[in-house]
């Protein structure tokens, strides 16, 4: 499953809005009804509809200042709703969407402190300290697996919380082998296994925009295209 694709298209809502005028509303309200629980698409949903209401409101400046630039007996008063229900809410919107989108990867910082630093793995308890509902932190954990921020690791929807395959996370978690010391069984306690590199948040110094990058990588920033490096230390 791809955890960055939307339930339905926004190309799908757009035709339904302009082919088939009531299609377009269903759909979206499906898309908002499946993204209930996925942090992520919510965060690109506020974003694609701040864009929306924007450019809807660039022909109507274009065709207001046509007409003032014509000396039409035009009425001010439009513009001004216009602004006040079309341009103020796509701002709104848009700032509404970084707001979420730092908030959520703050959130997979916090995420990836309890489980890999403190060995927190059941999502119940997740869910109670990051103050989510369980199924939000469920699909919170499963974009971070399929991001790699988790390696080698899967939900266990039966004991609901995250499993690792081949290592223990938390540097507080020690593995106990058992040796052979004459005829008596000794435990011993090994040294724990230090988790592979994870993808890091590194935020644009030209924008302040957050972006994931994996370890090693280094690309430019989505919105300004600054140059992104996933970070040597810390």
């Amino acid at each position: 499953m791809n955890y960055d694709r939307p339930a339905i298209s926004g190309v799908a809502i757009a035709l339904g809005l302009i082919l088939f005028f009531p299609i377009g509303f269903i759909l979206l309200a499906v898309r908002l009804w499946k993204h209930r629980d996925l942090s992520y698409q919510k965060v690109i949903d506020w974003k694609n509809a701040g864009m929306t209401f924007l450019i809807i409101f660039i022909p109507f400046l274009i065709s207001f200042l046509l007409h003032l630039a014509a000396g039409s007996d035009i009425q001010y008063w439009v513009m001004v709703w216009i602004v006040l229900l079309d341009l103020i809410p796509g701002i709104y919107m848009l700032w509404k969407s970084g707001q979420r989108r730092k908030q959520l990867f703050d959130r997979y910082d916090y995420y990836r402190h309890l489980v890999l630093v403190q060995g927190v793995t059941s999502v119940q308890t997740l869910a109670e300290t990051t103050n989510q509902r369980p199924s939000v932190v469920v699909n919170d954990l499963q974009r971070m697996i399929y991001l790699g921020v988790f390696q080698d690791a899967f939900i266990d929807m039966y004991s609901m919380s995250i499993v690792f395959n081949q290592w223990a996370p938390g540097a507080s978690m020690v593995n106990v082998n058992v040796s052979v010391n004459g005829d008596s069984f000794v435990p011993q306690q090994s040294r724990p296994q230090t988790p592979p590199p994870t993808p890091k948040t590194v935020e644009c110094p030209g924008c302040g925009s957050s972006a994931l990058l994996q370890p090693g990588e280094d690309k430019a920033c989505p919105y300004c295209d600054s140059p992104l490096a996933y970070p040597q230390h810390g």
